[in-house]
């Protein structure tokens, strides 16, 4: 399989940037970001490339990370998702040239423009790493909090800077609510000092923490376990997770169980029980793996609609 080794872009003499070079396949062109993806190792890769402002989110940043996200999500060969940084820091927050000094609708426009594409991540059924180096701030902590895993090196930063600058990071923070151990949270937003990433790692913010060298790597490793597992369990299992948050235990039980017979009678379902018994690795086939009917195995039917004059096929 493809290993993804990407250059750090730094700071040149003159003081510009030079671009981010993609190592992978991009299918689409974009202006704040660069998507590649690996159809064989079945992993997507979003890099924010703003560097001379630690990758600011700016309006088109934010719409381009949301139309990468879905680009993914209706690609069925794409299992996982990472999101990074080009440069040496993950995100400073909000785009003060965006919103500073603007209006009251203009600037609520802004700050509802990343939860927005939060819900577009968490809803996603793809699941999403996030590789923090640097500084993680203000809504850069969102878009962490956002992620499905985090992994940070040693160099990641994240702090709450609301105090320091006159208003409160109150959307960073329903960003990071769910993730962040609840007195960790409140000492976060009160001092708006940074905090390490070892500090992080304890809170429940990130996952791991490696040296700045290994973490693309890291990164790329835990993506490729993640997108050797059956297509569908992936996917299902992000969708299940987010689910029940919102449920008693009794609902969540119905659900999983279920759900759980559901996957069992695709083909995949079956693959892997027998692939168990007959102590062979599966070979998975995703949604060309039939659908629960009781011919069981039969492959899912081709959807065909139209959107203006375009047919699209699945």
């Amino acid at each position: 399989m493809t290993d993804f080794k990407p250059t750090i872009v730094k700071q040149q003499s003159s003081g510009t940037y030079p671009p981010y070079i993609p190592s992978l396949n991009v299918p689409r062109e974009y202006n704040d970001i660069y998507l590649e993806w690996d159809i064989a190792s079945h992993i997507a890769v979003i890099t924010m490339h703003r560097p001379e402002i630690q990758n600011a989110l700016s309006p088109t940043m934010v719409e381009e990370i949301i139309d990468a996200m879905r680009l993914v999500e209706d690609n069925d060969g794409m299992s996982c998702i990472i999101l990074r940084s080009s440069s040496e820091h993950f995100c400073s927050g909000g785009d003060f040239h965006s919103f500073a000094n603007k209006d009251m609708l203009t600037q609520r426009w802004y700050f509802e423009l990343t939860p927005k594409m939060i819900q577009v991540m968490m809803n996603s059924t793809v699941p999403v790493i996030g590789a923090v180096r640097g500084n993680c701030c203000a809504l850069g902590v969102a878009v962490a909090g956002g992620c499905d895993i985090v992994l940070s090196s040693e160099t990641g930063s994240f702090f709450l800077p609301g105090g320091t600058v006159g208003f409160g990071c109150f959307t960073p923070t329903a960003g990071a609510y769910k993730s962040v151990h609840r007195k960790r949270l409140m000492e976060l937003m009160l001092t708006a000092r940074p905090h390490s990433a070892e500090w992080a790692l304890e809170s429940g913010l990130v996952n791991y923490v490696y040296p700045d060298a290994d973490l693309d790597g890291e990164a790329w490793q835990m993506a490729k376990v993640i997108s050797s597992n059956a297509p569908l369990v992936v996917r299902w299992s992000k969708q299940f997770f987010y689910h029940i948050q919102e449920m008693e235990q009794r609902q969540a039980f119905r659900y999983g169980t279920d759900l759980i017979t559901m996957q069992s009678l695709t083909r995949d379902g079956s693959e892997g029980q027998n692939a168990f018994l007959e102590k062979r690795k599966p070979v998975w086939q995703g949604r060309k793996g039939g659908s629960v009917r009781g011919d069981v195995h039969a492959p899912e039917e081709e959807h065909v609609w139209r959107v203006g004059k375009e047919i699209r096929r699945r």
